[in-house]
């Protein structure tokens, strides 16, 4: 593990240059297409070639797989591409409000570190299967207004992204998915490991049946009981 970890330190640099980019350029869900444009170019400058990244169609993000040749299970790897929006925060951009005040940015800096050791012989080696790494748009659940009008346009079916590239078959041959998600609040830094609640559905419901004012609830039916 320390040979691995010191191998993942010689891009030290490109992981923090990553993130203070980012940081600077926040992006929304399905907008995020600058962000994409400078992983790519980052995965590029890894030795990952155009041929090897796989981009979402009429979309951002986009996927690569990092075949070990030898049998194994297929783990898939997330980094989250979007900012929140805040206009209260005081870095956040001043047109667009957008800030990463939900650490994406790192995820996506830390995910560089990543695919910059598994161009390294020496931790190929030690490994088994195929490693999927993808970024992947959309995982706050704000301007709904605007995914809609994505899902008018045919350009996505889903509001969330993760749901989204299920939908497109891209993680139809993975195993054991997994990412690593920083919180602002966390006062010092930990690791906690959970099992689930890896990405999101959004639904809209319009409860239609008999209202009644709060004063006479026996006069309607409470939508709660759906």
């Amino acid at each position: 593990m320390d040979k691995v970890l010191n191998i993942i330190d010689d891009y030290k640099q490109l992981i923090l240059d990553a993130e203070r980019h980012i940081w600077a350029n926040p992006e929304t869900g399905y907008r995020e297409y600058k962000t994409t444009e400078y992983l790519i170019s980052a995965f590029n400058k890894l030795g990952y070639t155009d041929s090897e990244i796989v981009k979402a169609e009429n979309t951002t993000g986009f996927y690569t797989v990092v075949d070990t040749g030898r049998p194994g299970p297929t783990v898939l790897v997330l980094a989250e591409l979007d900012s929140l929006i805040n206009a209260n925060h005081p870095e956040c951009d001043p047109q667009t409000k957008a800030v990463h005040n939900c650490g994406h940015h790192a995820q996506c800096a830390a995910m560089l570190g990543i695919a910059g050791a598994l161009k390294n012989k020496q931790v190929l080696d030690k490994l088994c299967g195929r490693i999927k790494l993808c970024l992947v748009p959309a995982e706050e659940g704000i301007e709904i207004g605007y995914r809609n009008e994505l899902i008018k346009e045919g350009k996505i079916k889903f509001t969330s992204g993760k749901v989204e590239f299920i939908s497109r078959r891209y993680f139809d041959d993975v195993d054991i998915a997994m990412m690593i998600h920083a919180h602002a609040q966390t006062p010092e830094p930990k690791m906690l490991l959970c099992g689930s609640s890896l990405g999101f559905e959004m639904k809209k419901i319009t409860y239609t049946d008999k209202s009644a004012h709060g004063s006479e609830p026996f006069n309607g039916t409470n939508a709660l009981n759906a």
